[in-house]
């Protein structure tokens, strides 16, 4: 995957197939039919598939108060499905979003609630932010990012996404935090809901 790629807005795409929880356009020049970008929740997903960026603002660390994931650089798969990484302690970056630090677009971070055999993700935090809270993204290089929630705000699986805003590469730098919510349904959505909270960049003054 290369920065460049993933700059291209597209509609939003169906739920057609079972295991789709969230639809986002706008991945890969390679792919021409829009990207499914897979929050969180559902069984039987298929492995996440890394990204290999080399990019000393690559994050690697979500810190959310006194607790940390390890964040991965993560990438669709051959259909065009983004899957959180599968231990659900750790967290993953869509390489084909904004990086952080970069002054515009939006940072697209995505984690597991739960896991039957694991229990509680660290992307059930997200669900739980308050405006205000801080969350920190710590660089490949060891360079920190703050920023302040705005909101968190609930989608329904089977209903719009903001897509446009997901995959935006301009405008104010923005934190997109991606966990599903709601009430547990059962296959095959898992969660009703896809709950994402969004967060502001907060400047650099030193």
């Amino acid at each position: 995957m290369t920065e460049s790629a993933g700059r291209t807005l597209r509609r939003l795409c169906g739920a057609a197939l079972l295991t789709v929880l969230l639809c986002v356009g706008g991945c890969s020049a390679e792919h021409d039919e829009p990207v499914r970008v897979l929050a969180t929740g559902q069984e039987n997903l298929p492995a996440a598939v890394q990204a290999s960026v080399d990019n000393p603002a690559t994050p690697t660390e979500l810190r959310i108060g006194n607790e940390a994931a390890v964040v991965l650089a993560i990438k669709t798969t051959s259909d065009g499905s983004l899957i959180p990484p599968e231990d659900v302690s750790k967290v993953g970056w869509w390489a084909d979003s904004a990086f952080p630090g970069a002054g515009a677009g939006t940072v697209v971070i995505t984690g597991h609630i739960n896991d039957v055999y694991a229990g509680d993700g660290f992307g059930k935090k997200f669900s739980s932010l308050t405006p205000g809270s801080i969350v920190v993204l710590t660089g490949a290089d060891g360079q920190e990012w703050s920023y302040r929630i705005d909101t968190v705000d609930q989608y329904r699986k089977d209903g719009e996404l903001p897509v446009e805003r997901l995959n935006r590469m301009d405008g104010p730098e923005t934190l997109a935090l991606i966990t599903c919510g709601g009430e547990f349904v059962g296959p095959p959505l898992g969660y009703e809901d896809n709950d994402i909270a969004w967060a502001t960049r907060i400047p650099d003054l030193s």
